[in-house]
């Protein structure tokens, strides 16, 4: 199934989507905890980082983008900083913010995080509180009317359109049924992801139900224990709603769906480490609604979200995914050693989504073109120096600019696919510079390690590494092995030598 999935996100397209819905802004704020306040039994936290991303209706927004999808927003936003943060970071995933609405009288929705870090070390990461800010009051008159404005212009330009509905206001009874009629008129699909509500009447008549495990429960009044609760369930939504399908999502268990038709599925997951489970539900929302407006049948975009979700638990946050990044995660699975090869783009996030996991990073780097003890030996001495290993690589273009006409002997798929086979290289990351200082302030590596050829002031990024508090260490050098020697031998210029050992070693007496 998954070669299926990667072929069809190859010829996705751009499908256009309007997310309607209740948008927000997530705040975390991330520090360390080394002490107890004396004030009460509270945690201090000492900040070091704030981060901003968009939130409820929002989050789905952004993760449609990264997908690949021409992205409409439809909100009610305040006229306050928040907003304008909130607007900023629609824009910067490449969304169009033409559709958030402004209000007078109400703030943006706004939920801040704060996460601390239990030891300096950066180990075993935790949120210590969530502050929630919001008015939730029905509409006024005149913010409904701005809104039902927005929502008719953004429907126009879409091939799909999601309802998002945490139950803020935004989305009553007359709104949905708008957007259900107007859709059905014009032919376009309407994916809802419901509020946890008894009450699903005003859902009628849309294309498809997203409910998690306790929003299908308390809809149905039906327990959701068994396949065959699930399969109850869905069957109820489906014929109380003239639905075309339901999904439901069932966190850990994975995903059922039902479709009018008569298909119905448990999709289970994959065991994976959890990091935080926030943003999973955003994730299977966004990848179903991007698969079907694309054209995908229920089973593939079901597939495809499960899959998506299994990948978001692992990283902080509602974090978006590219397409890009989940195709090479689907690459992965099918082929064990491409799941370590990282995409440039890619490994700022994976290695800060490692920091915050508490793990330590070794870094080391080099061309590698044909492998020899020498270079096995320094991969080995580099992953004992921390948790994780990562390798910059270079390039094809950078080994030859490096090395001169000829080199590399193999290329940098081969390389890569090499390193990759190897036990103690947890990542690899092909780097085109001359210079991998660039790669290196990517990384931000707790541990830098070269050849024990090198000196600590010759290996480039030291000055970096130690600014922060990173070490810097020298492999023991394993004498006699140098891919230019081993060239020269396989080529008989240097013919009176043995391969790694002296002539004298295999003399005979």
């Amino acid at each position: 199934m998954l070669e299926g999935i990667y072929d069809f996100l190859k010829t996705a397209g751009r499908p256009r989507i309007c997310v309607i819905g209740d948008m927000m802004l997530d705040t975390y704020v991330w520090g360390d905890v080394a002490r107890i306040s004396p004030e009460g039994p509270i945690p201090v936290l000492s900040v070091q980082t704030r981060e901003h991303r968009p939130g409820g209706a929002g989050s789905v927004a952004v993760m449609l983008s990264a997908l690949g999808a021409e992205v409409i927003p439809v909100g009610l936003v305040g006229s306050d900083s928040a907003a304008e943060v909130l607007q900023k970071g629609l824009q910067d995933a490449g969304a169009d913010s033409s559709g958030l609405v402004r209000s007078a009288s109400r703030p943006t929705i706004t939920k801040t995080r704060f996460l601390g870090y239990v030891q300096s070390a950066g180990r075993a990461l935790q949120q210590i509180v969530r502050v929630d800010e919001e008015v939730t009051d029905p509409l006024s008159a005149q913010e409904a009317k701005l809104v039902r404005r927005a929502v008719g212009t953004a429907m126009k330009k879409a091939d799909l359109i999601v309802l998002q509905d945490m139950g803020k206001g935004l989305l009553d009874a007359a709104l949905i049924a708008e957007v259900v009629r107007k859709a059905a008129d014009s032919g376009k699909p309407v994916v809802v992801d419901p509020e946890r509500t008894e009450d699903y009447a005003p859902y009628a008549g849309a294309t498809c139900v997203l409910p998690n495990r306790l929003e299908a429960e308390t809809a149905t009044g039906l327990p959701m224990r068994s396949e065959e609760d699930y399969k109850r369930a869905a069957r109820t939504l489906l014929k109380q709603l003239a639905l075309e399908g339901v999904v439901i999502k069932l966190d850990r268990e994975g995903i059922y769906f039902a479709t009018a038709q008569g298909e119905e599925k448990h999709i289970t997951t994959q065991a994976r480490e959890v990091a935080d489970v926030t943003g999973a539900g955003d994730m299977v929302t966004a990848a179903f609604s991007f698969a079907r407006a694309a054209g995908a049948d229920y089973a593939t975009a079901v597939n495809l979200a499960n899959f998506a979700a299994g990948l978001e638990v692992g990283m902080h946050g509602a974090t978006p995914l590219p397409r890009r990044q989940l195709m090479e995660s689907i690459r992965a699975e099918t082929e064990p050693t491409a799941r370590k090869i990282v995409p440039r783009g890619a490994i700022e996030a994976l290695a800060e989504g490692l920091r915050r996991a508490g793990k330590k990073i070794a870094f080391t780097n080099g061309c590698f073109d044909l492998l020899h003890l020498g270079h096995v030996q320094l991969l080995a001495y580099s992953r004992a120096q921390a948790d994780v290993l990562i390798v910059g690589l270079n390039s094809d273009d950078s080994a030859r600019r490096l090395k001169g006409p000829g080199r590399p002997v193999n290329s940098e798929r081969v390389r890569s696919q090499i390193l990759a086979s190897i036990g103690d290289v947890d990542y690899v990351v092909l780097f085109d510079e001359e210079s991998v200082l660039p790669l290196v302030k990517q990384v931000r590596p707790d541990v830098l390690i070269k050849g024990g050829d090198y000196t600590v002031e010759g290996v480039v990024g030291h000055e970096f590494v130690q600014s922060y508090g990173g070490q810097v260490k020298l492999a023991p050098q394993a004498k006699g092995f140098s891919t230019t020697e081993l060239i020269k031998r396989i080529s008989g210029n240097d013919a009176g030598k043995n391969r790694g050992d002296t002539a004298r070693d295999h003399q005979r007496p």
